[in-house]
């Protein structure tokens, strides 16, 4: 009996075992057990949390992200083949979208890695879509073909949608998300087939199936202006003359004045190029720098003369300059100013006729000496004085190299020449010497207000020491009247 008893309560006992054993992995999970699943958990977490985002994918590959995204302005265009495109028609893909122009340098050395991204990765979920700002249509479709691009390709006659997308300076690309919102902004010219790796992983983050229905759209509601990060404002130019009649053989000067927020070093910008038209004849071109209400300004100023009289459009005015985080630059175009030049009036010609008893060979020959005399008193870029020329030329060096963002060189230069032109006080020269030691040998470049300052004082400086070509002609009319 006890052995009966002992094998039945062994047989109980491994029963309970077996079914201990059963439950552990269906429901019930023992101490061992739970210890390689918390680690499988804290594993996968981990994985999710180091997927970065696109904007960190964005910003990796040196394009400025936009986070969060932003809802993108829908827009019908037409395209080149009569037809109408919309930028919904690519919803639920990736989508590149750029702003170009056949004028645009910058635009024809991108468009080759455009086509080929388009041609590697369309299958992928990814739409390259090109909008031309071109005032003309009639060039448009030849650049096109010219190009080998068969992306598509609409174009934006009023400029409506480029003035929407701040596309105020090109090529400027967006790059917006299957839903629509725009998640990175690109400005200036890139090789784009370099950046596939980037697109493939901003792909990866939201992959285009179509297997599954496209994410619910949330493009803008209407067709205002997106709503951008404001650092992505570009330059603004004001184009100003200096004579708005001038007269035939008399300079004038075009003036262009660039200006930014933001830091200095945000912009890198390039000297403007004015299509003249014939019978203006440009000059030297120089480029001052300054601040202003916050803003950062460059001005260039070119000299112009007329050879007759007559309306002269000075246009376009082809702005360029390199965002910071670019290499290649980026251009706009501005419609210039008209300047009506005026026939010479000589005052007094009528009296001077009678006075001469209507003598026509000593009026002709007193005519050219005036004529002559009036040339002479005409200030030119140049003087006589071969000091202040170098000066001068060693002035505008020193602006060059602020221009080209070379700090301490521009630093260096300025501070040498208020040294040679002679300090205010001791304590500014001792003040000026070791500014430019630490420009020279440890890179070190005073704030942008304090070097505006010191670029003010030498202009005034040099304008007090700039030769007067009129002197001897003004103290011999007042030798006379005395």
């Amino acid at each position: 009996m006890a052995s009966n008893r002992e094998t039945n309560n062994r047989r109980l006992s491994n029963r309970g075992t077996s079914h201990r054993a059963l439950l552990r992995p269906i429901g019930i999970p023992g101490k061992k057990a739970l210890a390689p699943l918390a680690v499988l958990l804290v594993a996968a977490s981990q994985v999710l949390a180091q997927q970065p985002d696109v904007g960190e994918i964005v910003s990796r590959y040196g394009l400025r992200p936009v986070s969060p995204p932003s809802p993108a302005a829908n827009f019908s265009l037409p395209d080149l083949s009569g037809g109408q495109g919309a930028l919904s028609d690519y919803q639920g893909n990736w989508v590149l979208l750029t702003f170009w122009a056949t004028w645009c340098g910058p635009c024809r050395t991108e468009m080759p890695s455009l086509e080929e991204v388009h041609r590697q990765r369309a299958d992928s979920g990814l739409t390259v879509l090109g909008v031309s700002i071109d005032s003309d249509r009639a060039p448009v479709a030849p650049f096109v073909d010219n190009m080998g691009l068969t992306f598509p390709m609409l174009w934006d006659s009023k400029g409506q949608m480029a003035s929407a997308y701040r596309a105020t300076s090109i090529p400027l690309s967006y790059l917006i998300d299957p839903q629509g919102r725009i998640v990175g902004v690109s400005r200036g010219a890139r090789n784009w087939t370099a950046l596939l790796p980037m697109i493939d992983a901003m792909i990866a983050t939201q992959p285009v199936d179509g297997s599954t229905p496209p994410p619910e759209p949330v493009y803008a509601q209407d067709d205002g202006p997106v709503d951008l990060p404001s650092v992505l404002d570009p330059p603004t130019a004001e184009i100003v003359l200096s004579e708005p009649h001038p007269q035939p053989g008399k300079g004038f000067f075009l003036e262009v004045q660039l200006q930014w927020a933001g830091n200095f070093e945000e912009y890198l910008p390039h000297p403007p190029e004015v299509f003249l038209p014939e019978g203006i004849t440009p000059g030297r071109m120089t480029a001052a720098s300054s601040s202003r209400d916050g803003s950062n300004l460059v001005t260039y100023r070119l000299a112009l003369e007329a050879s007759s009289p007559g309306s002269y459009a000075l246009d376009p005015v082809e702005l360029r300059y390199t965002p910071r985080f670019e290499s290649v630059p980026v251009a706009s175009r501005l419609t210039g100013p008209t300047v009506e030049v005026r026939p010479l009036r000589v005052m007094g010609a009528k009296a001077l006729a009678l006075t001469l008893g209507g003598g026509g060979l000593g009026a002709i020959a007193l005519l050219a000496l005036l004529w002559f005399r009036r040339r002479r008193a005409i200030p030119s870029g140049s003087s006589d004085d071969p000091h202040y020329e170098n000066l001068r030329s060693r002035f505008e060096q020193a602006r060059a190299h602020r221009l080209k963002g070379e700090g301490p060189a521009y630093a260096t230069a300025l501070g040498l020449l208020e040294l040679e032109l002679g300090p205010e006080s001791e304590s500014q020269g001792a003040a000026l010497q070791q500014m430019v030691e630490q420009a020279r040998y440890g890179g070190r470049v005073p704030p942008n207000e304090e070097m505006t300052r010191l670029e003010r004082r030498i202009e005034r400086r040099l304008a007090e020491l700039r030769p007067d070509p009129r002197k001897t002609e003004r103290q011999a009319l007042r030798l006379r009247d005395e």
